[in-house]
């Protein structure tokens, strides 16, 4: 009786659905190679350059705590980007950590998303990918995950800024 109770609740265990975190890395996967007018997480100093040109400045190199890494933000405001840059150690080489766009960027996401987009083009382009957590109905939208991915504000429907990165740890 008791290895009949065993089998029968080891069936059962397989049509139970797992837990999200799958589904979440999942969601994080389909938005990994994302950007921003070509601009991507991990890409290097030069590859930005060659894309959007050299930043209007560049912050001093601080470490941040909850990573460890050296960050240093480039600012391109005639382009509405912020774009963090880290790496390991001081003064290491950096690639892209995050992107972040405003007003009045015109750049569009890889999936054809840009600041002034609608929230339905948003949900259309992203359905696949859409994460609950962390999301306010309304105020934003988050594809892939909060710890990885690109998340939209909006304001009355529309898109006013575009995350690319991990948003929380």
């Amino acid at each position: 009786m008791k290895s009949l109770l065993t089998c029968l609740v080891l069936s059962c265990s397989w049509f139970v659905p797992m837990p999200s975190l799958a589904t979440e890395k999942d969601k994080s996967a389909l938005v990994a190679n994302d950007s921003l007018g070509g601009v991507k997480l991990s890409q290097k100093p030069d590859a930005v350059a060659k894309l959007i040109g050299e930043p209007a400045s560049k912050g001093k190199e601080v470490q941040w705590e909850a990573t460890g890494d050296w960050v240093e933000e480039w600012s391109y405001p005639a382009l509405g980007l912020k774009i963090n840059m880290g790496a390991t150690s001081k003064g290491g080489a950096k690639t892209v950590l995050s992107i972040s766009a405003t007003a009045p960027c015109k750049l569009a996401t890889a999936r054809g998303i840009k600041i002034g987009s609608a929230l339905a083009d948003v949900s259309k382009a992203y359905k696949d990918a859409e994460s609950k957590e962390g999301a306010e109905p309304g105020k934003t939208f988050v594809a892939g995950s909060i710890y990885g991915g690109v998340i939209f504000s909006l304001k009355d429907g529309k898109v006013t800024d575009i995350f690319i990165g991990a948003g929380a740890e």
